[in-house]
């Protein structure tokens, strides 16, 4: 009983030990397949985080350009101002100048020619005149000219304004749509190492109930070593198996124990006469070695070995001989059997209470 009671607290060790190895493998798959998908989220992140950064750049550059594109539009807006008033001031001098020579008529300017000293003085004279009105037109084209550049610039800056301001706008979308981006990516980062963090307690807390199950059992397996083992120094270990006339030893390898048996003779006791079996496989003073139910029987007088250290309630000796307790039991000793167990004999129901015998015997305690 006590044999199958070990085997059975060690099938469900086995099981409950395998039950946490597959839990914590499960686990461990689990947190290797939330780490590479945690690791890609990060990655993402970080990527749309840089991403954000050159946006951020882009944007300030082109606040910058704009801010640029105003300040240089002022400029040619003040110059475009000062060169249309430069026009309409020439404009207005021509004017008066024409008025003039209208309202005199020509007389003035014949006056001046015909008064010339001389024909240098009469072409220098004609030259003044026309380089009046030549001035008077250059002068004009002249400003009609810079005012058509600054206009071109004008327009020339008014489309650039308004490309940088298309390309803030979109900057801007972009921005936006990076940040709900990342958001939404922080969030499922955030999902999944809540999942696993769950999931390293859960591993952890495995781990550590297999370790206390090993432990424990450890600790069970010492305390059974430590307790044969205490047990085992309270008896008087058994180096030889004594027969009816002192020791009887082990049959010389080759020889036939049949044969050995056939040569002894059947002794009784001197001291006490006892009632052997008479069945003709029982073990007898005078047969010291049978084989029966598939072990070896020897026995082990009290009278050589008392046996004072073993622990046998209700210890006496049998009318066959037979060292027994209180319930009948034939006290034996088996190396191969737990202490307690019960086991047929070819004298009788037998209970282990000594070890010491080699493997595969069975030493029957008697008074022979």
């Amino acid at each position: 009983m006590r044999m199958k009671r070990k085997v059975q607290a060690l099938t469900a060790f086995l099981l409950t030990s395998a039950m946490l190895l597959l839990s914590i493998t499960a686990y461990a798959e689990d947190i290797e397949s939330l780490e590479s998908k945690t690791s890609d989220l990060q990655n993402q992140l970080n990527d749309i985080n840089q991403d954000l950064l050159s946006i951020s750049d882009e944007i300030a550059s082109t606040e910058t350009a704009i801010q640029d594109a105003n300040n240089e539009m002022f400029r040619i807006q003040d110059s475009l101002a000062i060169s249309r008033e430069n026009e309409m001031r020439q404009y207005e001098d021509m004017k008066t100048r024409i008025r003039y020579m209208y309202e005199n008529g020509n007389d003035n300017l014949l006056e001046l020619l015909f008064s010339a000293e001389n024909m240098s003085d009469f072409l220098s004279r004609a030259e003044f005149i026309q380089n009046i009105s030549s001035y008077d037109r250059e002068k004009l084209e002249n400003l009609q000219s810079i005012q058509k550049g600054i206009e071109q610039q004008e327009a020339d800056l008014t489309a650039k304004q308004n490309s940088l301001t298309t390309l803030q706008t979109q900057l801007v979308s972009q921005q936006e749509a990076l940040n709900q981006k990342a958001a939404e990516t922080s969030t499922d980062l955030a999902v999944f190492n809540q999942k696993l963090q769950v999931l390293r307690a859960e591993q952890a807390r495995i781990a550590e109930e297999a370790r206390k199950a090993a432990e424990a059992q450890k600790a069970a397996e010492a305390q059974k070593a430590a307790e044969a083992k205490k047990a085992a120094e309270a008896q008087k270990p058994v180096s030889t198996v004594p027969s009816g006339n002192g020791t009887q030893t082990e049959p010389a390898p080759g020889t036939d124990d049949s044969t050995q048996e056939e040569d002894i003779e059947e002794t009784p006791s001197q001291e006490t006469t006892y009632i052997y079996s008479d069945s003709g496989g029982a073990l007898t003073p005078s047969k010291g070695v049978v084989y029966y139910n598939g072990h070896r029987e020897t026995y082990y007088s009290q009278k050589v070995l008392p046996g004072g250290g073993l622990n046998i309630p209700g210890r006496h000796v049998a009318a066959d001989g037979t060292i027994r307790d209180a319930d009948g039991y034939i006290c034996v000793a088996s190396s191969d059997l737990p202490w307690g167990t019960v086991v047929e004999t070819s004298l009788g129901t037998g209970k282990v209470y000594d070890c010491g015998c080699a493997s595969g015997t069975i030493d029957i305690y008697t008074d022979w």
